[in-house]
């Protein structure tokens, strides 16, 4: 089992540059499934050192969620940051605005 944080040997923070250029390069599934991975990582750090999760893990996931219009993914990935001890700063409260849009969103007829 890895350490707490880490993937593949290498903290989660370390993966950011390499998600952005998935992104960019189209390459959406392998950015999500990297993702995932990190999301991951980043909950198993916080069970250690209760720092809170890094929301942009979580965003940049709803973000591919939002792109290829799966409501529900989006809907998972942000209940699941929604349930986690979060980290100080802005991105939390603006993630959880974003929640109550797409719960609106499920909700309409």
């Amino acid at each position: 089992m890895s350490n707490p944080g880490f993937h593949d040997g290498r903290h989660f923070t370390t993966y950011v540059d390499q998600v952005k250029q998935l992104k960019k390069n189209n390459q959406l599934e392998k950015a999500e499934l990297l993702l995932i991975s990190l999301v991951g990582a980043t909950e198993s750090e916080d069970r250690v050192d209760k720092s809170g999760v890094a929301p942009w893990y979580y965003e940049q996931l709803a973000l591919i969620y939002r792109k290829n219009k799966d409501l529900l993914k989006e809907h998972a990935i942000l209940e699941r940051f929604e349930s986690q001890r979060h980290a100080p700063g802005r991105k939390p409260e603006t993630l959880m605005a974003r929640l109550a849009k797409v719960r609106e969103s499920l909700q309409a007829p």
